[in-house]
């Protein structure tokens, strides 16, 4: 299975809010190649290019995806694995996250590609308390669970493997 590496952005406003990105792809399904009826909410990012290294991707994804470039960055906190099906091909998504901080601003979709205009529904900062008691799904599944320990400034010294 081919390998797919990627860099998600946990990012953050001054108010400890956690920007999510609402999609839906019927291009890509699980394990087994079943695509999710509804849209569901990920966070900002997407695959490393050739030549970039984790961090240099996380900046361009949300550049692209939000048009914020006043992000200060940490260290990845968190890791995930799980196989897709993207295209009809399976891929083996290996995730690795990393917390942002954002000062606020007007997000952008100019820099948006063609299929994120197409599968990308729209942005939503969120409370921890609103993602506890969100009944919509959310990506990573584990995330909720994981979250309140970051905000807590507790910043693992090397990534935590989390369930996808």
């Amino acid at each position: 299975m081919h390998p797919r590496k990627t860099a998600r952005v946990l990012l953050f406003d001054p108010q400890n809010r956690l920007l999510l990105v609402r999609m839906h792809d019927p291009d890509v399904g699980d394990a087994a190649g079943r695509v999710l009826a509804e849209p569901y909410w990920v966070t900002i990012g997407g695959e490393i290019e050739p030549g970039e290294d984790i961090a240099t991707a996380a900046r361009r994804e949300l550049r692209e995806e939000t048009g914020l470039t006043d992000a200060r960055f940490g260290r990845p906190v968190w890791t995930t694995e799980h196989a897709l099906c993207i295209h009809g091909k399976m891929r083996l998504l290996q995730e690795t996250f990393l917390p942002a901080w954002t000062e606020g601003a007007e997000l952008a979709r100019d820099a948006w590609s063609e299929t994120e205009r197409r599968v990308l529904q729209g942005f939503k900062w969120w409370t921890l308390a609103e993602l506890q008691a969100a009944g919509e799904t959310i990506f990573p599944t584990s995330l909720v669970r994981h979250l309140p320990a970051l905000l807590e400034g507790d910043i693992p010294a090397s990534p935590l493997a989390i369930e996808p």
